[in-house]
């Protein structure tokens, strides 16, 4: 893999010059400007199978769960190629992710998204935002985060969906920005017969 500021610039730069920020449907016709959250617990043996997948794979976790994010992602925006905010480290800000979800299969998208994590985490340390604003682009990279860690707290002012996962695996979390609706999964109790 390439290393060393040259290497950190090149990839930075066109990860940032390939194409726009993948917007996601709002599902609301009032913005408004509230935050919603939505948290569920990953039953054990979800979490389970996808730390087997990963350890057969030779993998992180963190790649697992990335590419299954990059194909939501791909199917509510309706694009192959996505970009998303990923959270690479505990307590690290988010960067910008360009993944394509075009593999023909979900073993071959997971190993892409292993290299593309990978190269995130090489090049973490980069000046990112100096670069953007070095290359004029003024729009934000991504208007998702997706955090493995679950460390990356409150939504930034341009984030409109953050995805987190809970340390251990326990949890997964939605919030949504102003203008973007979290459709609550309906209550097992009310479900009628």
């Amino acid at each position: 893999m390439r290393t060393g500021l040259g290497a950190g610039r090149e990839h930075w730069r066109e990860v940032l010059t390939a194409g726009g920020a993948t917007s996601v449907p709002r599902w609301t016709l009032d913005p408004g400007s509230a935050v919603g959250d939505h948290e569920t617990p990953i039953p054990p043996g979800v979490a389970a199978a996808l730390r087997l997948l990963a350890e057969q794979l030779r993998v992180p976790m963190s790649s697992v769960l990335l590419a299954a994010h990059a194909k939501v992602l791909s199917a509510l925006s309706g694009e192959a190629d996505v970009c998303t905010g990923y959270v690479a480290e505990p307590g690290g800000k988010p960067l910008p992710c360009r993944l394509s979800t075009e593999s023909a299969t979900w073993r071959d998208l997971i190993e892409h998204t292993a290299r593309i994590d990978a190269q995130t985490l090489a090049f973490r340390d980069f000046p990112v935002d100096e670069l953007r604003t070095e290359l004029g682009i003024l729009a934000p990279p991504f208007e998702t985060v997706f955090d493995p860690t679950g460390t990356a707290g409150d939504l930034a002012r341009d984030t409109v969906l953050q995805v987190d996962v809970s340390p251990g695996w326990r949890r997964c979390g939605c919030a949504s920005g102003p203008g973007c609706w979290i459709p609550k999964a309906p209550d097992a109790s009310s479900a009628t017969t």
